[in-house]
């Protein structure tokens, strides 16, 4: 989708904020609050079919070990992390990377109970205003059916080509 400005209002019970990285002395790259991104992964896509075509089944497999090596600055300040103020939670985050030099959507989640409230959709207009004149398209991979579909063609991402993985069974040996 070609990246636009839009206004983005946030509920006032929410806290609105960008991922940070730390280098360790050994120069691995971290975000800061990888256990709360984890959480909020773990939480957001368990049992889904992403989740499980990715074998991610426990907290440990959501922590966000790479995806920081595969982002810059522009990308993390377009990235975002929501907080329900009341609880302090991390309830929902958007994650952008850089993909064969293009801006792309990492992964976006949101916990069950906060979804239907538009916060990944804000999430995404957040991203494209602050993408706008920095990357001229913001690449989203989606599998076909997902529920947020929808939400995608809502703002105006235009379908691509549809890639199709081989999956077969292996002969009993």
């Amino acid at each position: 989708m070609p990246t636009d400005h839009f206004q983005v209002i946030w509920d006032s019970n929410l806290t609105v904020k960008c991922p940070q990285i730390k280098e360790d002395e050994t120069g691995t790259k971290r975000f800061i609050n990888e256990d709360e991104i984890a959480w909020c992964d773990f939480n957001s896509f368990t049992g889904g079919f992403e989740a499980i075509r990715r074998k991610k089944s426990s907290l440990e497999d959501f922590i966000p070990k790479e995806d920081p090596n595969f982002t810059n600055e522009t990308l993390i300040q377009a990235s975002t992390l929501v907080y329900d103020k009341d609880t302090d939670q991390l309830i929902a985050n958007g994650r952008l990377c850089l993909q064969d030099n293009q801006a792309a959507v990492y992964s976006i989640g949101v916990m069950p109970t906060y979804r239907g409230r538009g916060l990944a959709t804000r999430m995404l207009k957040r991203a494209l205003s602050v993408l706008k004149d920095k990357y001229p398209v913001l690449r989203l991979y989606v599998m076909e059916g997902n529920d947020a579909e929808s939400v995608y063609l809502n703002l105006g991402f235009i379908p691509g080509v549809l890639e199709i993985q081989s999956m077969y069974i292996p002969l009993n040996q």
